[in-house]
């Protein structure tokens, strides 16, 4: 009976692990900060460790737009996580994602760039820190001239 109950503890284990680690904003003392964290938190409740605070940083909304740099994106994330409520993990982020404008190319000095810049952005957004930058650098790296050379005669 007693390692029937440890393992039935065991199993509910990861359980407790994830509901524990939802913020409570109820308590917090700066729950504005906490409700915005959260919403980054269920974004990225399925990552690991440095994969994680990665994403955390990416998906959490400012408080206040007026001091960001680029207030339109910050506007569009708060909204695009309200509007991804009752989703967590990977659905969640797919849903903000796809409710974030398009980046602004108009006023870039070199459009195509910054277009090329965007969908490589767009095509590495599941990977989080070092190994999203890395994944958004090699997107970016000009394909080999070899596609330009004439096929070998036979």
């Amino acid at each position: 009976m007693r390692s029937l109950s440890c393992l039935i503890g065991l199993l509910l284990l990861p359980t407790a692990l994830v509901q524990a680690g939802v913020p409570d904003c109820d308590k917090a003392m700066a729950p504005q900060r906490c409700a915005s964290y959260r919403q980054a938190w269920l974004s990225c409740n399925d990552m690991t460790d440095g994969a994680a605070r990665a994403c955390i940083e990416q998906y959490t909304p400012a408080l206040s737009c007026k001091r960001s740099r680029d207030a339109r994106q910050c506007e569009a994330l708060q909204a695009a996580q309200q509007a991804c409520d009752g989703t967590e993990g990977a659905a969640r982020r797919l849903c903000v994602r796809e409710r974030m404008p398009a980046a602004d190319c108009s006023h870039a000095s070199n459009k195509a760039r910054c277009e090329q810049r965007a969908a490589a952005e767009w095509q590495c957004a599941e990977t989080a820190g070092q190994q999203g930058r890395e994944c958004v650098r090699k997107a970016l790296i000009p394909a080999p001239a070899a596609a330009s050379r004439p096929a070998p005669r036979r």
